[in-house]
């Protein structure tokens, strides 16, 4: 493998050091080349190891006539891949790309919008970097916080890789200046009773060094043994000493200015701080972490991936000078704690975050790149659903088929149409596009495989029809662009319009290839319409989801000021066709049980923000105290909140999902027949018809279930449905696998 590394040539900081770690393994790994821009720390020092360097001199940061240069010795030497660091290399690479045939990844060392610092600067070459990254192919994050970054601000997920610092803890100065030489060459006091916290930082306002000032007078008041030192020089140098003196903190904190003898300071400390509001996984924590010295730092960027509360140190809140006053009182009182803790950093450094798995990890990513960039299509599967509209019921059934799509073919690339892009691409880390733009979707179809359309009730024209005309369009669409298109894990039905009926059956027969089923009685409705395409039942994705453990949902019940124990979970949804008594007959079903039973009544929107109304309105009609989950819930504490219930009654069908899938009894409301198909699969027996419910006859199910309540899991059958849920990716890949057929 052949792989060119392009950074401008003058950088001195972390991506420096980034990049020297990772070169003196990589090239023991693959062919590698190293292309600067210009003359600088990182040119000269380089030059200086075995890597191979070429210079290819930019008069300005504009000079495009190193372009067709770099193309040709990328065309000479058979490159395979082509890595860039910074934004000049970003520059370069986004004119490289017009006319190479090979993938271009850049590593993304910090926030790329906080590069910059003067006000020209950011105006411009800010806007001119993130112009240039958005024409890139691929993406290197140093952490996860920033995949979450560059995901927020709509790079997608599928282009995106991980990889945290490493470094070579072999090559670390074997003659270490001692405490003592260290304390003379600064005029330090010593003494086993001090205990000095330090860090090393530029004097950046993004540093956070007014924090550390600031924790660190209001520390001191509480440990008089507490000194402090402050490595580094910067533009707010100034302005920090000042800080320092308006606290009468001279002498107690000292400013050492840049300091060489980094491994020196290390050794000197007994506490490595970071106070940054913004971070990477900087190399100062790996270095402090060489030298077994424990952190107390803010919970930003890739930090807490090292630092672990009472093991490796201490996290603290950005920019919160008393919760860091107030962690570093603690460490600071037990030494023995603070070795134990210097010794567990170590370890974790040297195992996880060194540079031996930084090489292993790039060459993973490269192969992945380079097949991913060689495939004759961009995506395996694209996901169409009624998903982007914050319903919980639909998010679990696309998290559950990513799960299952990924855990049968782990290098799956996906891709969802939903109504929020944005939020879908955060919340799952899959592609996802707008569902409404033809020009977008045809360009999607065209490189995609296969079609997965369902997760849900689409084929039906009981909320609309407009609703079913949009899914029967986007099949055949699909089918055009020459996809394989599959109905799955669907509820069909009902389709009442003749009209429907007939376009129904003609685009299915027409364009799907494959359909699963969630409940026989879709089963029934497709052989009613004349489909004529494979169809099995197996069952809905979600029953496999598991819920957040009891101790996170007794966090949720006491951030809503809801006792936690004993409740019935209630989830209702408004419904232009109930009684007008409807809301009346269930408050007082509500009321009489939980008088008779003594449990309280929970009422959980499923659909925020739209299921509260009705919950607050059957609330106001209850005599006996009820209570709202007001704050939007992920899936997996949804599942949790239910799970942990006595039994549910509810309208949402997930919500009935969730509770079989957990042992839960439950009480249906069917306002559609689905509710019905979903209760007669799973042999549940208490159900009401919306236009047939009073308050006694819901009241009189609800007491037996609650008398009752029988865990589905003794007989097996959940167990079978997970089973059967799991079949709907096993299908859809082997329809992927059969594409040419």
């Amino acid at each position: 493998m052949n792989i060119m590394h392009m950074i401008s040539g003058g950088d001195s900081g972390g991506a420096k050091t980034h990049l020297f770690n990772l070169l003196d393994k990589l090239k023991e790994m693959c062919d590698v080349v190293v292309v600067c821009l210009m003359r600088g720390v990182f040119y000269n020092e380089i030059l200086e190891k075995d890597i191979e360097t070429l210079l290819f001199e930019q008069r300005n940061r504009f000079d495009l006539s190193v372009v067709r240069g770099i193309r040709r010795t990328i065309e000479e030497r058979k490159i395979d891949l082509l890595h860039v660091h910074g934004a000049r290399a970003n520059f370069i690479a986004m004119f490289l790309k017009k006319h190479l045939s090979i993938p271009i990844v850049t590593t993304m060392h910090s926030d790329y919008l906080l590069d910059f610092d003067s006000f020209f600067k950011k105006l411009f070459f800010t806007n001119l970097n993130s112009y240039s990254l958005k024409r890139l192919d691929y993406f290197i994050a140093v952490s996860d916080s920033f995949k979450e970054m560059l995901i927020d601000r709509e790079f997608m997920p599928n282009n995106i890789h991980t990889v945290y610092n490493g470094m070579d803890y072999s090559t670390l100065p074997q003659n270490v200046t001692s405490k003592e030489d260290f304390a003379k060459k600064y005029n330090l006091e010593m003494s086993d009773e001090l205990v000095y916290v330090g860090i090393a930082a530029r004097f950046d306002i993004v540093k956070g060094v007014d924090t550390f000032i600031r924790g660190a007078a209001l520390a001191y008041k509480k440990n008089k043994n507490l000194r402090f030192l402050i490595a580094g020089s910067g533009v707010e140098e100034n302005n920090l000493k000042s800080l320092c003196a308006s606290y009468g903190m001279d002498g107690i904190i000292k400013f050492l200015g840049f300091v060489t003898d980094m491994y020196g300071f290390l050794n000197f400390i007994n506490i490595n701080s970071l106070t940054s509001h913004c971070e990477s996984f900087p190399y100062s924590m790996l270095e402090g972490a060489a030298m077994k010295r424990p952190m107390i730092a803010s919970a930003v960027g890739g930090i807490p991936a090292l630092v672990e509360d009472g093991v490796t140190g201490y996290l603290f809140e950005s920019k919160n000078e008393e919760d860091f006053a107030e962690k570093l009182v603690f460490m600071a009182s037990d030494k023995e704690k603070l070795a134990d803790m210097g010794n567990n950093i170590y370890e974790k450094v040297t195992t996880k975050f060194s540079s031996d798995v930084l090489a292993n990890d790039h060459m993973s990513i490269y192969k992945s790149i380079i097949a991913d960039y060689k495939r004759p299509k961009r995506y395996d599967f694209v996901l169409s659903g009624y998903y982007g509209f914050n319903n919980s019921g639909d998010d679990a059934l696309l998290l559950a088929l990513i799960g299952d799509l990924k855990r049968v073919k782990p290098d799956a690339k996906l891709a969802v149409l939903s109504s929020d892009p944005l939020h879908t691409r955060k919340m799952y880390r899959v592609d996802a596009y707008s569902r409404v733009s033809p020009c977008k979707l045809k360009k999607l179809f065209e490189k995609s495989s296969v079609l997965l359309s369902g997760g849900g009730s689409l084929i039906q024209d009981e909320t609309s029809s407009k609703s079913l005309w949009y899914y029967l369009y986007i099949i055949a669409f699909a089918k055009r662009c020459k996809m394989k298109v599959m109905q799955i894990a669907s509820g069909i039905g009902p389709v009442n319009k003749k009209f429907n009926r007939s376009l129904t059956a003609r685009v299915l027969n027409d364009n799907v290839d494959r359909i699963t089923l969630r409940e026989e009685k879709s089963y029934g409705e497709i052989k009613a319409m004349n489909i004529t395409v494979p169809a099995e039942v197996t069952a809905d994705p979600a029953i496999s989801l598991v819920g957040e453990e009891r101790g996170r949902i007794e966090e949720i019940f006491e951030a809503n000021s809801i006792p936690f124990g004993n409740y019935i979970c209630v989830a209702l949804r408004k419904w232009k066709y109930a009684m007008p008594d409807f809301e009346e007959n269930v408050a007082k079903a509500l009321d009489n049980v939980s008088q008779k039973h003594g449990k309280d009544i929970v009422f959980l929107p499923m659909q925020y923000p739209v299921d509260t109304e009705i919950a607050a309105s059957v609330a106001a009609k209850m005599k006996s105290k009820s209570h709202i989950i007001t704050t939007p819930l992920s899936i997996k504490e949804a599942i949790g909140v239910i799970s942990c219930s006595s039994i549910v009654v509810a309208m949402r069908l997930h919500s009935l999902v969730y509770a079989v899938a957990n042992g839960v009894g439950v009480v249906a409301i069917k306002y559609d027949p689905k509710i019905e198909g979903f209760m007669e699969y799973f042999r549940q027996k208490y159900i009401v018809d919306i236009f047939d419910l009073d308050s006694k006859k819901l009241g009189d199910m609800i007491d037996s279930c609650c008398k009752e309540s029988k865990n589905l899991s003794d007989d097996g059958l959940c167990d079978e449905m997970k089973r059967k849920a799991h079949k709907n990716a096993f299908l859809a890949v082997e329809l992927l696998e059969n594409e040419n057929d």
